[in-house]
């Protein structure tokens, strides 16, 4: 910071930590970043399920390992521009939907599921998300979503369990 104005941030930075501007929407923006994540991975992420061979998952899981990290970096430098948690911040959502749907089935129904419960949990941020939040930087903006996108894809596993979808 120079003479009290936050540092500008990098168009790099600007297009990851928004969700590719998603974050500028003037309404709901984490749920409006979630939906973009959702149906940019419909259309362009393989199914990699748990029965996929291990090759396929361990890339999968590098991956998402790999973008959390990106996520946490741009939400850290993001946060010096837009504040703590600002809601332009969306790249949470997007690491959050990606743990939702870790290792499920491509299917429609599975996706609006685990994207219905992700932002349920993202907003009632049930322990440890709760928790989570007070994390220093781009880690705390993170990690409450992380925690969600583990909670919904826990209990869509459970109703693929139960229900046999």
């Amino acid at each position: 910071m120079t003479n009290g104005t936050p540092p500008r941030l990098s168009p790099l930075v600007r297009l990851i930590a928004t969700g590719g501007f998603l974050g500028y929407a003037p309404v709901a923006p984490g749920t409006v970043g979630a939906f973009g994540c959702a149906v940019l991975l419909w259309f362009i992420a393989p199914e990699i399920t748990s029965a996929s061979p291990p090759l396929a998952i361990a890339v999968h899981l590098l991956t998402v390992v790999a973008f959390l990290a990106l996520s946490v970096w741009a939400a850290g430098i993001a946060e010096t521009s837009f504040g703590k948690d600002a809601s332009k911040i969306v790249v949470d959502e997007w690491a959050g939907f990606l743990i939702a749907i870790l290792l499920l089935p491509k299917t429609l129904l599975v996706y609006a599921v685990a994207f219905l419960l992700f932002r349920v949990a993202d907003i009632l941020k049930p322990f440890p998300a709760d928790r989570a939040e007070s994390l220093p930087g781009g880690l705390g903006i993170v990690m409450d979503d992380v925690i969600a996108g583990v909670y919904a894809n826990i209990l869509v596993r459970l109703m693929l369990l139960f229900r046999g979808w």
